[in-house]
């Protein structure tokens, strides 16, 4: 579990921007959702909130960590002229009541309200859009061709160039990205080397073993005239 929520907290942080000095809230707030979360530790799909105060949880108050709210400013603490809110940056959920802790941006302040507005895509570093589906990540497998042709075999290679052959014609039609076709014209593939047995053939290593046995023959019959 101590994992579970420092991973969590790590997380929160991240996504918020906001520095290691925040690590106590992430972690009381990981651990405020967790325990609101199903578990498979305990039965029928229930979380410890559920167990311990055998009521289901609310999930219609939370909010996204670090993000930026204004909270009202109550009457008695402001002049007639002053600002009704302060901007501040959310930070969890208080322990004994049912409101919000949140830090003052400009003084740094810690302040405990359900009076927000909340601005659940606004943080530190900026405003983030949850809804963009325009960016595109290209993955490059280059190196991974690469890699598979180094561990093929001559036999394999032998095999693969009649299907390369057959597949280069569709592949031209094909429209590819420029730096996937920068890197095919830059890369050359160098052609399988085919081994060849350069030694005497069948045919001579026979004649030669032929004439072979005649001398040895030669041979024995002189030895039996002497």
């Amino acid at each position: 579990m101590n994992r579970t929520l420092v991973e969590c907290a790590r997380c929160m942080m991240e996504h918020a921007g906001l520095g290691k000095s925040y690590w106590g809230e992430a972690v009381m707030t990981a651990m405020f959702l967790r325990n609101r979360c199903p578990t498979r530790v305990i039965h029928q799909d229930k979380s410890p909130y559920q167990v311990w105060t055998m009521k289901k949880p609310i999930l219609a108050n939370l909010k996204v960590f670090g993000c930026h709210a204004y909270v009202q400013v109550p009457q008695d603490k402001r002049a007639k002229f002053d600002s009704k809110s302060s901007l501040c940056r959310f930070l969890g959920y208080a322990e004994h009541q049912k409101s919000y802790r949140f830090e003052e941006v400009s003084t740094g302040a810690i302040k405990i309200s359900r009076d927000a507005t909340f601005m659940e895509d606004k943080f530190d570093e900026g405003p983030r859009n949850y809804n963009d589906e325009s960016s595109v990540v290209e993955f490059d497998d280059h190196d991974e061709d690469e890699e598979k042709e180094e561990g093929k075999t001559d036999d394999d290679m032998d095999s693969s160039d009649d299907d390369n052959e057959d597949t280069r014609s569709s592949k031209s039609n094909i429209k590819r990205h420029t730096r996937t076709q920068s890197l095919e014209k830059a890369t050359v593939i160098p052609s399988p080397k085919r081994r060849t047995y350069r030694g005497p053939s069948l045919e001579h290593v026979s004649a030669a073993a032929m004439d072979f046995e005649a001398a040895c023959i030669v041979d024995s019959v002189g030895d039996d005239e002497l």
